[in-house]
This record gives structure tokens, sequence and C-alpha cells, in this order.
């Protein structure tokens, strides 16, 4: 949402941002020189955010959002690095898709590669402390890694807007953001915990395990799919019934902050304008941001 973040709290976020970036920058190039190996293990976890955030896809609430991806590279390789893999995708989405902005690039790094990393790395260690598989710790942390960050960004967008009071505000946002995600990172927690039941069967030493698993069968991942594919049509029948559109959550959320901000003015509207992609071109943009994954 670009213009709609007071400046002071831009630069605030940025400067948050810089050091975890500047840290994760060098953890990565050290990784790649010492294990080159590990370069297309590094290039998967990006992939994995690129890929997951071009799906846009509705919820509950009548509007629509993405995942975040962020879950395998945090796991691996720590929230400085995973800070430095989602700054590329929210550079890509700005310049090229008009979507989160340069104004806001600090704010949203934070919230989607510090924030949401560190508590989904957090479930990680705690479930892994008290022996869950690999699998059942893999979703856990790509589910509370995608949700706390639009709880945070609820956070960010409430301590700037709150004409109507912090807690009202805040209820405000937390129903735009943090409730429409929750079907949302439930879908990417299996999609990350099938594919971490498949490292675990194919390269058991990524998570520290040099015992490979014997592969489960086909009827795991049949069901986990069909899980995925029951969420969806329980949202889209309850959109339906009840005439949502399912309007992106920016969209949705930019009204909610002219109703908590006092004479409330958009101070740029960043390099695109006023210009809104056409539906079909937002969409194909999309689709190649799925399709540039490294490989």
């Amino acid at each position: 949402m670009e213009g709609y973040l007071p400046l002071e709290w831009c630069i605030i976020w940025f400067l948050v941002m810089i050091p975890f970036v500047a840290v994760g920058a060098r953890k990565i190039i050290r990784i790649i020189r010492e294990h080159p190996e590990q370069k297309m293990t590094v290039a998967l976890s990006g992939a994995f955010i690129f890929l997951l955030s071009s799906l846009k896809l509705p919820s509950a609430t009548g509007s629509s959002s993405h995942p975040t991806g962020t879950g395998l590279a945090v796991v691996l390789y720590g929230v400085c690095a995973c800070s430095v893999l989602s700054l590329i995708v929210l550079v890509f989405q700005a310049l090229l898709l008009a979507h989160g902005g340069l104004t806001t690039l600090g704010a949203n790094c934070v919230s989607m590669g510090v924030v949401g990393p560190i508590v989904g790395m957090f479930f990680w260690a705690l479930f892994r402390k008290f022996r869950a598989s690999v699998p059942v710790s893999m979703f856990f942390a790509a589910f509370f890694a995608d949700l706390m960050t639009y709880v945070f960004t609820s956070v960010q967008l409430t301590i700037c807007y709150h004409a109507n009071g912090v807690m009202q505000a805040f209820a405000d946002f937390m129903t735009t953001y943090a409730v429409t995600q929750i079907p949302l990172a439930l879908i990417e927690g299996i999609i990350f915990a099938m594919f971490a039941r498949y490292l675990v069967t194919s390269r058991p030493e990524i998570f520290g395990d040099e015992s490979a698993q014997k592969p489960v069968s086909k009827k795991f991942y049949m069901a986990c799919f069909a899980v995925i594919a029951a969420v969806l049509v329980v949202i889209l029948a309850y959109g339906a019934a009840n005439g949502f559109e399912f309007a992106g959550s920016d969209d949705v959320g930019s009204g909610i902050i002219m109703d908590n901000a006092e004479d409330f003015i958009q101070w740029t509207e960043g390099i695109w304008g006023s210009y809104e992609l056409p539906g079909e071109t937002e969409s194909l943009l999309f689709a190649l941001q799925a399709a540039s994954v490294p490989s």
C-alpha cells in the first residue's frame, strides 16, 4: 500500500530491516562458498517464497490474500537469511506488480521476513524439542510464520492509525488481515508438511538426520490435497452464499485506515501512480513470478 504508511514509520521499519538483511546476505554468501552443494536448497527455499506468495487465495472474510512461503527458509537457514529471500520477492512485487510498495518495503520485510519467521522458528524448535516429527514441526512452523506475518501487519497499522481507539483499530485490522489469513496459513502448513515428509524420505541430512525414513503411501499426499481442496471449496461456497467479491485484503485495509485516521492523506502513489493493472495482466505477472523461481 504505497503511501499509506506515514513517512517516519517507513524510515523506522527500513532501519529495523537493514541489520537482518545485512547479516542474512553475509550468511547466504558464506553458505554458498563453504557448501556449494547447498545452492539448490537455498534456491528452493527462495522458490517457495516466490511461488506461494504469488498465489492469491480467497478467504472466509470476503477478501483475498497470499501465503508467505517462509517456513522452509527459516527452518533451514534462520531468520536473517529468510529476510533476504523475502526482500527479493517484495522488491519484485513492488516494481513489477504494484503490490506492497517501495515506501513500505521495510515494514513489509520486517513483518514477512523477520517477525513471522521468528515465530515460526520458535514453534519449530518447540515441537522438535518435544520430539515431534519433522512434518508436524514444519506444519506449525509454516502455519505460525504465515499467520504472525499478518498479525504483526495489524500491529504496524494500529500504531499509526487508531483514531477510534487502539483496541478498536487493532480489532479492525486483525479482522481484515489475521483472520483472513487463518485458512491460508492452514493450507501453507499442509503444503510444507508434505514437502518436509518428502525430504525426510529422500534427503534426511537436511534436518540433521542421517537415516532416511520409509516413503509414505500416496494416500498421505492425497489426503493432504483433499483437505486443501475442502478448505478452498468451503471458503468459496461461503463467499458465494454471502455475496463476497473477494477483494484484496490491502484494498479492504485501506478503507479501515481511512476510518481510523484523522485527516488521512496518501502522501505518495509510488512509481505506478494511481494506475492499476488489469486483472488479466496482474494474473499473468503473478504466474510469471511463480514460473521464474530458481531451478
